[in-house]
């Protein structure tokens, strides 16, 4: 198993792999007010592996029932990265400063910069709400920070289970292998993303996407020889 612990602080994070592109800033007079936690700062990660052969025990039917099974699980739990509440509205809406560019954020809510949000918040939504987040003063930028929520962890458990048979008939090294694999095997739905526009006032807090499997199940026979 291995844990790691980390912390990533930048400006502004570079997700255009070299092919260029525009990067969001709230004040391009005051770019130093971008100071957070990087788009890809992942708190915590812990991944477990194992493999383990079931022993021999029993006598008869039951000793060869249980008897040189392996299974052999991959485990991986992270602490979700983090997202900024924004609003993109526009002019004589969003646009807190006057700039004329419709990206700006707004005043910290009563409760602070953060709050913890479980797996069913972000499924649900209203744990954060719009109206928690207060106008600026015109003409001025937001006090909330970047990249202060902490956005859906995600968990997986896969799992294989395999034994092998002996084929004394199919040569001396004949083996017939039977193996399952089971990937996302507690079928956890694993959400990507939160909707953190303020204009966005029907989905905003809740996490609309889940780009990752659901449970999936294959079987794999094969003879060796």
């Amino acid at each position: 198993g291995t844990y790691n612990w980390g912390k990533s602080l930048d400006l502004t994070s570079s997700n255009d792999n070299g092919v260029g592109g525009g990067e969001s800033v709230f004040d391009a007079q005051n770019p130093d007010a971008q100071y957070g936690r990087a788009d890809y700062d992942v708190r915590q990660r812990l991944a477990i592996d194992a493999v383990w052969k079931t022993p021999t025990i029993g006598e008869g039917i039951v000793r060869q029932a249980v008897r040189d099974w392996t299974f052999s699980p991959v485990m991986i739990f992270q602490s979700g990265g983090p997202f900024t509440v924004y609003t993109s509205a526009g002019y004589g809406v969003g646009d807190y400063n006057a700039d004329g560019y419709d990206y700006d954020k707004p005043n910290r809510p009563s409760y602070g910069d953060h709050v913890h949000l479980s797996h069913s918040d972000f499924y649900n939504g209203g744990r954060i709400k719009v109206s928690d987040f207060p106008t600026p003063a015109a003409g001025t930028e937001g006090n909330l920070g970047r990249n202060t929520f902490d956005g859906p962890g995600y968990a997986v458990v896969n799992m294989a289970i395999q034994r092998s048979f002996q084929l004394p008939k199919l040569f001396d090294r004949g083996v017939f292998q039977l193996r399952g694999e089971f990937l996302n095997a507690l079928n956890r739905t694993n959400f990507n993303g939160v909707t953190c526009d303020l204009s966005n006032t029907t989905n905003f807090g809740k996490s609309t996407g889940q780009p990752f499997a659901a449970r999936q199940v294959q079987i794999v026979a094969h003879i060796r020889f």
